[in-house]
């Protein structure tokens, strides 16, 4: 149903505006009826208050920032009268707005002259229209008009019930019952229809909609209502009063009351206070429809943006875990403008089938046209990272029909969570565009660029000279990237590194030196068979789902021994999910492969690392080097750092080395390696062989 017949259905002004510019979107058919059709771009301020400016009661600049987005209050206007207002914050055309329902009191207080009762009666009524009408919490105000109906009655049981006309049920909704009474609530959940065909049927047709039994045991000698003894008497009904709740016109339920002991003759009030509630439902059911339509993507059916903003700060700060992932469509562009958007969308519904398969709807949000995002709230590791893998085998097995990744863990702003999310999917879109170069129009044309010089193998590695003090020689090397470019130039990693790890193309990168590393590895074998590697790993490379399989490749292809290479974790360690990290690290370890924590004593790198038992190697930055020689303090910390790593069982390598007298500092503050340039510069990788590999031969 279409949103404006919606709101046209409800008998209470509803009308929408800008939140920003006060522009009158839309004003549904009471409100039409009481104030004519708005002309386009009318300020909701012009057409309905006849004002100049903006209302000084208005509410669009506080409603933003209101923790539920809404409020109700309550203002006299001069054409219409005492009105209850209710405006919240809706999403609009893809726009923020204001939509605000305005009941008018005065007429549900001109309907107690219809009433024909005793004076209690008026009291009670207004009563039930107070609390239906003002009181946030609906079921509330239902129980208390419940509470109501059996005190005016001196009843045993009050309650509603609400037909599911599909599954040809009913079913006990409401129900408030007097002290000692043992409540029918839970027992009449799936009461077929047949079982009150009379009652419907009086409902529907006859013109004093109204079903009164006065004695449930005369029904028992009845065949056409043995049914319904049959299901009364079990309760201990001996009596009883119905009437309809009519929505729309059309029969939603009935309102009961079981063994009334006064005004048995005189169901007025239930009539009355029925239509109240009727209305009152009515309104609640068709705004919850809107609200629905406000949060779900009219195509996929998903939870939309909006959704997806609200629960991204409902989750700020929070304690648990949370399970993010992030999808996006591949090609979508491509087939949109070459094959149509109808068939586009039949991609989108197949990604949603493909997702709802594997994670629960409600955690699943469609955040764009090819965009959708997991948030899954409080979901162990093992389930998440399991339902995860088999997503993203799914949408491998559909020829790689999107890009997917995803992160699990506690962060204080789960957005920071969807971004690496986002940063591992473009790594797997990125494998994607290099896998079908023929879609040059669904990728930016420099990536292209950077792909054939990855294509042309114009990365190599620069070998940077690893000290052993203990043994007092060259032990191995840690293998820095260069690249060349056409014209012969070398660059170092700074000129390109990061251009390549914004568009997630550093694994390519850390593959390539480590195939490289371990090629050298083979080749000087005969000459220097024990050389160790560093090599330099991103950790969005240890989060890439082949990581271990493209290791085991290279190793297997290559036959280097994995004992001779060191992994550096490289980049911030900063709110890092050591949870996530741990086994991966395991993986490697159990390869026999070593591994540092690079940039010690830096923000690049947290003592948090230190926790992980699978770290053997701590590099000490150059940073804290550089301010030992002349302090004191900086010594003791060294000190103190190098016998936190000894305490670990790790080996400490002090990078930066610059001076003889800086090494003889770390010497005596009993550090077991150094890096730097009094050591060697990066140099290619035969200059470092020819410097470092006989003098390694004749020290051994």
């Amino acid at each position: 149903m279409d949103i404006h017949n919606i709101l046209d259905q409800i008998d209470e002004i509803i009308y929408i505006a800008d939140l920003a510019s006060c522009e009158l979107l839309y004003l549904n058919r009471i409100g039409r009826e009481r104030f004519g059709t708005p002309a386009p771009g009318v300020k909701c301020y012009e057409f309905l208050q006849g004002e100049e400016n903006p209302c000084e009661f208005c509410t669009n600049g506080v409603l933003p920032h209101l923790r539920d987005k809404r409020v109700t209050w309550v203002r006299q206007h001069s054409a219409v009268g005492n009105m209850l207002l209710h405006d919240s914050v809706i999403d609009y055309e893809g726009r923020p707005c204001r939509m605000e329902v305005a009941i008018d009191i005065d007429r549900y207080v001109t309907e107690l002259d219809t009433v024909q009762s005793d004076l209690a009666a008026e009291k009670k009524l207004v009563a039930c229209i107070e609390d239906l009408i003002t009181n946030s919490d609906f079921s509330s105000a239902i129980d208390s008009m419940l509470n109501t109906i059996i005190e005016h009655y001196h009843a045993d049981r009050a309650y509603i019930f609400e037909f599911d006309w599909e599954k040809n049920l009913t079913r006990n909704t409401y129900e408030i019952c007097r002290d000692g009474v043992a409540p029918q609530k839970e027992n009449l959940q799936a009461v077929p229809i047949e079982v009150v065909a009379l009652w419907v049927d009086i409902f529907k047709n006859q013109e004093k909609k109204i079903t009164i039994i006065e004695d449930v045991d005369a029904l028992k000698d009845d065949p056409a209502r043995r049914i319904e003894y049959d299901c009364l008497h079990p309760q201990g009904i001996k009596s009883l009063i119905t009437v309809p709740i009519l929505t729309d016109g059309k029969l939603h339920g009935f309102l009961g009351v079981d063994d009334p002991h006064a005004h048995m003759d005189a169901p007025e009030l239930l009539t009355q206070v029925t239509y109240i509630a009727a209305n009152e439902l009515q309104k609640r059911l068709l705004t919850e429809a809107l609200m629905k339509k406000s949060y779900q993507d009219p195509l996929s059916g998903l939870n939309n943006r909006l959704a997806y903003a609200e629960t991204l700060e409902q989750l700020r700060g929070k304690e648990f875990p949370v399970g993010v992932g992030f999808l996006d469509i591949n090609g979508l562009k491509w087939i949109n403008d070459t094959l149509g958007h109808d068939m586009g969308d039949k991609v989108i519904q197949k990604i949603c089938g493909i997702l709802e398969e594997h994670i629960e709807q409600q955690y699943i949000y469609h955040i764009s046209g090819d965009e959708f995002v997991i948030l899954w709230p409080e979901v162990g590791y093992q389930t998440f990272m399991h339902a995860a893998e088999d997503l993203g085998a799914a949408l491998s097995d559909e020829e790689n029909i999107a890009s997917f990744g995803f992160v699990w863990g506690k962060e204080e702003d789960t957005g920071i969570a969807v971004r690496k999310a986002e940063k591992a999917m473009q790594t797997a879109k990125n494998k994607f565009y290099a896998a079908n170069t023929e879609r040059k129009d669904s990728r930016p044309g420099y990536l292209d660029a950077l792909l054939q010089e990855f294509r042309d193998s114009i990365f190599i590695p620069y070998l940077q000279p690893l000290y052993s003090i203990r043994y007092d020689r060259v032990y191995g090397a840690e293998v820095l990237v260069r690249k060349i470019d056409p014209h012969g130039n070398i660059h170092t990693p700074v000129e390109f590194i990061g251009i390549m790890e914004r568009e997630h193309m550093i694994s390519m990168v850390d593959f390539t030196m480590l195939r490289q590393a371990c090629e050298l590895i083979q080749k000087w074998k005969p000459a220097w068979p024990d050389i160790v590697f560093n090599v330099n790993f991103s950790r969005n490379t240890l989060a890439e789902p082949d990581f271990l399989e493209r290791i085991d490749r290279i190793l297997s292809e290559t036959g280097a021994d994995p004992a001779q290479l060191i992994f550096e974790i490289t980049e911030s360690s900063q709110n890092i999910q050591l949870e996530s990290l741990y086994d991966r690290l395991d993986e490697v370890k159990q390869r026999g492969i070593s591994l540092a924590i690079d940039d010690l004593g830096t923000e690049a790198a947290c003592l948090e690392m230190l926790y992980l038992p699978q770290i053997s190697v701590a590099k000490i930055d150059k940073s804290l080097i550089d301010k030992a020689e002349h302090s004191d303090r900086e010594q003791l910390v060294i000190r103190h750092l190098v016998d936190l790593c000894h305490d670990l069982d790790m080996r400490c390598v002090a990078e930066g080395i610059e001076t003889d007298s800086q090494i003889e500092l770390l010497k005596k503050l009993g550090c077991d390696r150094l890096q730097g340039y009094k050591i060697g510069k990066p140099m290619p990788a035969e200059d470092f062989f020819h410097r470092f590999g006989e003098t390694a031969l004749h020290k051994k």
